[in-house]
């Protein structure tokens, strides 16, 4: 696929550097530390130094009909896309400024071209001239975000970000790119039956046919209690005493938006907890990580989660190995793979339990093969990370 071309000339923007510093996450609530260090070299020709602004961000105006994008206007297969490009400037983030005409509900959401891009969005609530003055001198601190998990047909998260805006309101959303090689991001938005998006591309790894819109009528509406904390100074704040967080996770592979703010939909995966063949038997070495996972769980009482057992292929008639005959129910297992999948994330919630997990914590459930992590899995290593278990959080 040939990535269209598009020369960003309708815009200017600032010179901004933004490194995300540190993330913390205590028990009662949760508060990400960002060291912002923002420096603006403005040169106007023969004019001297221009007086340092945030306005050149990208510009959305609400009503979205009010809006005439057609500078941003490319033509991918015979499909008519808004593609935005970054600048060099824009390599650690990107700004959007929404501005409300009228009363009404602004719905957004932010996700990654690809699966191994992390972005993560920052919304500020201020109207004046002197954003970046106040951003930078002021310590300026985000507004508080109403943030609800949706589901794609795909099986993967996102969030819808809802604003309830005022006649006369502005917002300025900084999308911070927390991977070196992010390939780019997808600005999805709605206001009221208007909807609108923006293929924002870092890099020419840009993945259009991944994305898809979301379903923002999905929703579950679970309110993330959240407080972002900015500092501009020099100083690096103490290491918490306790190990929040993913602190625990050793070997676990974690699937999450954020680096250690746990959040519902975070994915969990146990790839080294191995069963015997057709059983929902542990092999040697699975306790490492479900131990693992144990103290995870001691270390963040308020989490709950989901513990997914999840197969290969789907066989409808697994048989006993005779050589295992005499061995426990566990080494004699009769069924389907899909039921074998909930005997696995049976048995690793019991001993979940057996630890001293709370059952109230916890719920088990097998997929099958459904939610394959390799779709066309060719060899035996694709095979085995298709047959994993994992525990996904659905309360944090």
């Amino acid at each position: 696929m040939t990535l269209p071309i598009l020369h960003p000339t309708y815009r200017v923007r600032l010179s901004l550097f933004v490194h995300l510093h540190s993330l913390y996450m205590l028990r009662k609530e949760l508060f990400l530390l960002f060291f912002l260090m923002i420096n603006f070299f403005l040169q106007a020709q023969d004019e001297g130094p221009s007086p340092m602004s945030c306005l050149n961000a990208q510009e959305v105006v609400f009503p979205l009909s009010v809006n005439d994008f057609s500078a941003s206007e490319v033509l991918l297969n015979d499909v008519k896309l808004n593609a935005l490009y970054y600048l060099y400037e824009d390599r650690y983030t990107f700004w959007y400024k929404f501005i409300a005409t009228e009363d009404g509900t602004i719905n957004f959401s932010v996700s990654p071209s690809n699966s191994d891009d992390r972005y993560r969005s920052i919304l500020f609530d201020y109207g004046g001239n002197d954003f970046c003055d106040k951003l930078v001198n002021q310590n300026l601190q985000p507004k508080r975000v109403k943030r609800t998990p949706v589901f794609s047909k795909s099986g993967e998260i996102l969030y819808k970000n809802t604003i309830e805006a005022a006649k006369g309101d502005t917002f300025y959303i900084s999308v911070l790119s927390l991977n070196a090689e992010d390939c780019g991001h997808f600005l999805y938005m709605e206001w009221g039956d208007e909807k609108f998006s923006f293929h924002a591309i870092h890099r020419p790894c840009y993945n259009f046919t991944r994305l898809e819109q979301p379903e923002f009528s999905t929703a579950k509406e679970v309110v993330e209690d959240v407080t972002l904390q900015l500092s501009f100074g020099d100083t690096v704040p103490p290491e918490p005493e306790t190990e929040l967080g993913f602190g625990a996770l050793e070997t676990i592979e974690v699937q999450s938006e954020f680096e250690d703010l746990i959040t519902v939909g975070d994915r969990l995966i146990l790839n080294q907890v191995y069963f015997y063949n057709n059983t929902f038997a542990f092999k040697p070495g699975a306790q490492e990580e479900m131990d693992q996972l144990v103290q995870f769980l001691e270390m963040n009482p308020t989490v709950e989660v989901e513990i997914q057992g999840h197969t290969a292929n789907n066989t409808e008639e697994i048989r006993p190995d005779p050589n295992f005959k005499g061995q426990g129910k566990e080494w004699n297992f009769k069924g389907s793979a899909l039921k074998l999948s909930e005997y696995r994330a049976d048995a690793v919630m019991a001993y979940l339990i057996e630890k001293g997990v709370s059952k109230k914590r916890l719920v088990s459930k097998g997929y099958g093969d459904s939610k394959k992590r390799v779709p066309n899995a060719s060899t035996f290593e694709e095979f085995e990370k298709n047959m994993r278990v994992e525990a996904v959080v659905t309360k944090q």
